[in-house]
């Protein structure tokens, strides 16, 4: 493990005596039902999720006719959905941030203007800011509460305004990309989540139930975009978990980022954690910026190719799809949701970072 790998490690990580003080006990959070760490929710170090109140969490709305101006709802208040724009007949798109963000971050209200640009929908944002802030394995702890939280808010759309859930999509980020796949655990017939490079640390190695996989949604689409050991500074899995995988440059490091064993440890040996945390975290942002991209009105498609690995896909020998059409990274990659698999292609080291092959 290199220097700026074993600080990432601490200082993501901390001490692992939590679970000690934590094993075998459970919190239980009135309609949200009870959280413990048994088996197979094992993965966060004994840290048990806090609550909906301690986390900060709140869901805020975007429609056409507040799209500046979000209003906040209730999880499970229907009276402030039934006051609200909130269209029933509309498609429902939930946005949710991850590790050391929040609701407004202009990423999540770029893509928020892009999907009401695009069409006449609901935009709901999540947020969930303090919780988020926490050391990781009590960030990733907390994503099981904002997914329960989540999945009680469309029981409530269903059941109180007739919303189909087939037409609910969820786009999540980093934890946010974990998150999607407990709202879809727990939420039958949700129509898509598309994880945008989906954590690794803390879940790619443990049980289904725990990470995001095909299973919590009809139609399930990653874009792999940091998929690296945390001790390289990765902070995206290297688990393939939807039906449609992508991995853009092999789903690594990204073109036009800082080397992020350079500029972390000066950073770090500075004190600028701030800095640090961004540098390293460049390759993993990138996965939401195709995202947005892939909204805008351009010509451009991220068009993407099936293939065994990314060395294959570079040496030429995997560059056709068949008879079907290729698949396109991004919000038309429910375009191919009948394909299946792992797609590789290749971007442009800056914006427009869609390159056409």
């Amino acid at each position: 493990m290199n220097a700026l790998g074993l600080v990432i490690f601490v200082l993501v990580f901390g001490s692992s005596f939590e679970f000690f003080l934590n094993e075998g006990k459970k919190v239980c959070y009135g309609d949200l039902g009870c959280f413990s760490i048994d088996d197979p929710f094992d993965n966060t170090l004994g840290y048990l999720p806090e609550s909906p109140e301690a986390i900060h969490f709140g869901l805020t709305l975007y429609t056409r006719s507040n799209s500046r101006t979000g209003v906040n709802l209730g999880y499970n208040d229907s009276a402030s959905v039934a006051r609200s724009s909130f269209n029933p007949n509309n498609p429902v798109k939930i946005i949710i941030h991850g590790y050391m963000a929040n609701a407004y971050e202009p990423w999540v209200l770029n893509i928020s203007s892009l999907f009401l640009k695009k069409e006449d929908c609901n935009v709901i944002t999540v947020n969930w800011k303090n919780g988020a802030r926490k050391i990781y394995p009590a960030s990733a702890a907390n994503t099981r509460v904002v997914g329960a939280a989540v999945a009680k808010f469309l029981e409530m759309l269903r059941n109180k305004h007739g919303v189909k859930m087939e037409n609910v999509h969820v786009i999540g980020h980093s934890l946010g990309a974990q998150t999607s796949g407990y709202i879809g655990s727990r939420t039958p017939n949700m129509g898509r989540i598309t994880g945008m490079d989906p954590a690794g640390p803390l879940f790619e190695r443990y049980a289904e139930q725990v990470r995001l996989d095909p299973s919590d949604a009809k139609f399930v689409d990653v874009i792999h975009s940091d998929a690296l050991p945390i001790e390289d500074a990765g902070f995206g899995t290297r688990k393939s978990c939807g039906h449609i995988d992508f991995f853009p440059n092999g789903g690594g490091h990204q073109p036009g980022c800082p080397p992020a064993y350079k500029t972390g440890v000066e950073e770090l040996l500075t004190l600028r954690f701030n800095e640090a945390f961004l540098s390293v975290a460049c390759s993993h942002e990138r996965s939401y910026i195709y995202f947005a991209e892939s909204l805008a009105a351009e010509p451009c498609k991220f068009t993407a190719y099936p293939c065994d690995s990314y060395e294959d896909f570079v040496k030429g020998t995997c560059n056709v799809c068949g008879d079907s059409p290729c698949p396109v990274m991004g919000n038309d990659a429910i375009l191919s949701q009948s394909r299946r698999g792992n797609f590789y292609l290749v971007t442009n080291a800056q914006n427009p970072y869609c390159k056409n092959t």
